[in-house]
């Protein structure tokens, strides 16, 4: 999806835990929710804060983050890993909000 795009060169701010969710806030304020299960490469998920992404794409059953130290953030998109409704939301300033379903 070209939404995932406008990802790349952003630096993660924070990350944290909401509720029954992942929250990504990136360096220009954009957020990525996370609902859907999630792998991580790299060790701990929280590890990511500071990390730039290198690359932001859908392919096939995932959805895969690529920082530029070579770690991996994957959103898996099968049916079993649906933890409700929506799989991710991205927000944006001043765009409307992409919702993966």
């Amino acid at each position: 999806m070209a939404a995932l795009q406008a990802l790349v060169g952003l630096m993660v701010s924070k990350i944290e835990k909401i509720h029954d969710y992942i929250q990504v806030v990136l360096s220009d304020g954009t957020t990525l929710n996370i609902f859907n299960n999630i792998y991580y490469d790299g060790g701990s998920v929280h590890t990511i804060e500071g990390k730039k992404i290198g690359c932001a794409e859908e392919v096939g059953n995932k959805v895969t983050i690529t920082f530029e130290d070579g770690d991996n953030l994957s959103i898996g998109m099968d049916d079993d890993d649906y933890n409700g409704p929506e799989a991710l939301i991205l927000k944006r300033g001043g765009k409307p909000p992409v919702v993966w379903n």
